[in-house]
């Protein structure tokens, strides 16, 4: 379902735009106040984002925007379930209703390169997804705000730069995600397996931080700042805030 968000100055423009609900249908009235608070956080988060960059909203211009919202209550006893229940839940979840392609589509036409757009922001929101799932297990953040993503294109007018950023509220902080075996599985749970995980990252990736087994992510992705570093050839960073992070990637100068 495609919504209107209510109208606002010029001086906070950034939230605008449409919002789109996963899963596609309608909200009730208890709802609609989790729905409200997710919004604000996402401008909070973008608000932070900004402020971490040293811009204003006059240093910036916005080309399109929109927002997904994960209203599913599922997220709000994601600590109650297994993790093939939660591993379930998220793979309804990654399917985007028909407004979402249309409205990346159209951010796409404007960037002008739609296969790099749908490229990043697949990515980008599957990263959200898996932290949304760190946070509703963790902190069990969703008991009064549904998970959401705002996907925002717009210029900095300072650094003379097309920016896409993604804002999720999910956990706030980089993680570990387990990691895949050559033959594209997940590592399992046996004692071989974890020293494996910990052998690579430990003497390999050099990375020490101990990953949560119990939670569910998408499968494996990761940011994919990889892929769009190296195979897309563009600048791209996580900025992990208070109550949630902001994918940024720099598509090209403006002038």
């Amino acid at each position: 379902m495609l919504g209107k968000s209510e109208a606002l100055t010029p001086q906070r423009v950034f939230k605008n735009g449409p919002v789109i609900y996963q899963p596609e249908d309608f909200l009730i009235d208890e709802h609609k106040a989790k729905k409200n608070i997710t919004l604000h956080e996402l401008d909070h988060v973008f608000k932070m984002y900004l402020q971490e960059n040293n811009l204003h909203y006059g240093d910036i211009s916005i080309l399109g925007q929109f927002s997904l919202i994960f209203n599913d209550p599922v997220f709000s006893k994601w600590h109650t379930l297994t993790k093939q229940e939660q591993s379930n839940a998220l793979s309804d979840a990654v399917v985007m209703p028909q407004v979402y392609d249309e409205l990346v589509t159209s951010l796409s036409t404007i960037a002008g390169d739609a296969t790099i757009i749908k490229s990043v922001v697949k990515d980008a929101y599957q990263n959200a997804i898996d932290s949304f799932s760190h946070a509703a297990f963790l902190q069990k953040k969703y008991l009064t705000m549904f998970p959401g993503i705002k996907i925002i294109l717009y210029v900095d007018q300072v650094r003379e730069l097309t920016v896409l950023a993604l804002v999720d509220n999910g956990y706030g902080e980089n993680f570990l995600k387990p990691k895949k075996s050559f033959t594209g599985q997940e590592y399992g749970d046996d004692f071989v397996s974890r020293f494996v995980d910990w052998f690579v990252r430990r003497y390999i990736e050099k990375e020490t931080s101990e990953v949560r087994h119990n939670i569910a992510y998408t499968g494996g992705q990761g940011l994919g700042l990889y892929k769009i570093k190296v195979e897309l050839q563009l600048d791209a960073d996580v900025h992990f805030l208070d109550c949630g992070a902001v994918f940024e990637t720099r598509l090209r100068n403006y002038c």
